[in-house]
C-alpha cells in the first residue's frame, strides 16, 4: 500500500465472520470497497462495492455484521483492527 493510501482514513462499514474475515470500508470520498484477509486488508487489492450490494448481498445474504456505528481508522491499521477486534489476538 502506498505511503499516502496507508494513512487515508477509513470507515469500516461492516465485516464477515469466520477466521479470515472480509471487511467493507468507506473511504473519505464516500466509496465502498471490500478488504481481505488474504492481501492483508490493502487497499490497492480492493474491489469496489455499492451501498445496495452491502445492505442486499453482504449483510441480507452472507450474514456480514454492520458497524454501528462505523469505527474509523487508518488503512494501515486495518489489520491489527481485525486481530484485536474479531480474532481475539493482542
Amino acid at each position: 500500500m502506498s505511503g499516502a493510501a496507508a494513512e487515508e482514513n477509513v470507515r469500516v462499514r461492516a465485516h464477515s465472520l469466520g477466521r479470515c474475515p472480509i471487511l467493507v470500508v468507506e473511504l473519505a470520498g464516500g466509496e465502498l470497497r471490500t478488504l481481505y484477509f488474504e492481501t492483508d486488508y490493502d487497499l490497492e487489492s480492493s474491489k469496489v462495492v455499492d451501498e445496495s450490494w452491502l445492505h442486499d448481498n453482504a449483510i441480507g445474504r452472507h450474514s456480514f455484521v454492520e458497524s454501528n456505528p462505523p469505527r474509523e481508522i487508518t488503512a494501515s491499521s486495518l489489520k491489527d483492527y481485525v486481530s484485536r477486534e474479531f480474532l481475539g489476538k493482542g
